[in-house]
């Protein structure tokens, strides 16, 4: 997968809505979706008490790094570092959280979560920051194919200082998408599995692999 080819523009309440609609207990992370939509909501609105909860949680963002999952770092990619800090700044974090973010769903999902995480997470922060914002990432990894692969390698090098001390919990993926709404609530789904540990490794350079894969310019020489 490359950018270009996910470049399908979703609802961006969507986006950042909880996984599980329903009044069942859910997981701190999809509490946090929540509250964090309900916030941009009020931001939108010129609500004050939203703007300055807002402001926490980008600053509890600095501080306390990878407290929340890579999908909810994604979503905050997008709504304000990318569009802020533009992509040549933003684009290493991006890759970090992806990196993370698909080396959990490789080890801790089901096949129709994967296929759901794998269409949202990477193009997530382009989606939410401006509609042209995929195309210009993607205009930019063409024009400059070397900075891009560079960029990419910091976030994957910032990823791997994290792999085994992220604090949030990285079960999330058994707990995201449409299939997972159907096993919560009882229906006929396919229950997530545990990936032995035995294949971790195997699963952090498929990681890798996908995430440079994902953010090149179309004719990069980076091994897929």
């Amino acid at each position: 997968m490359t950018l270009r080819s996910a470049c399908l523009a979703l609802p961006l309440a969507l986006l950042l809505a909880t996984a599980h609609a329903d009044d069942r207990p859910k997981p701190a992370w999809q509490q946090r979706r929540a509250e964090f939509a309900s916030i941009l909501e009020g931001v939108h609105q010129g609500d004050a008490a939203a703007r300055k909860r807002l402001d926490e949680v980008l600053s509890g963002l600095e501080a306390r790094q990878m407290q929340r999952t890579p999908m909810e770092n994604m979503e905050i990619m997008g709504v304000y570092y990318l569009p802020r800090e533009g992509l040549e700044k933003a684009l290493p974090r991006i890759a970090a959280h992806a990196t993370l973010g698909w080396y959990d769903t490789l080890r801790f999902s089901s096949a129709p979560g994967r296929s759901e995480i794998f269409y949202v997470l990477f193009q997530l922060p382009f989606l939410i920051a401006a509609p042209d914002a995929s195309g210009k990432a993607v205009d930019f990894f063409n024009a400059h194919p070397r900075e891009t692969e560079e960029l990419v390698q910091q976030g994957i090098a910032m990823a791997r200082q994290f792999r085994t001390q992220v604090a949030y919990d990285r079960h999330w993926p058994g707990a995201f998408g449409a299939n997972e709404l159907v096993c919560a609530q009882g229906g006929p789904c396919e229950v997530a599995q545990s990936l032995p540990e035995s294949q971790w490794e195997e699963a952090w350079q498929q990681a890798e692999r996908l995430v440079r894969k994902s953010y090149r310019s179309d004719d990069s020489q980076v091994p897929d």
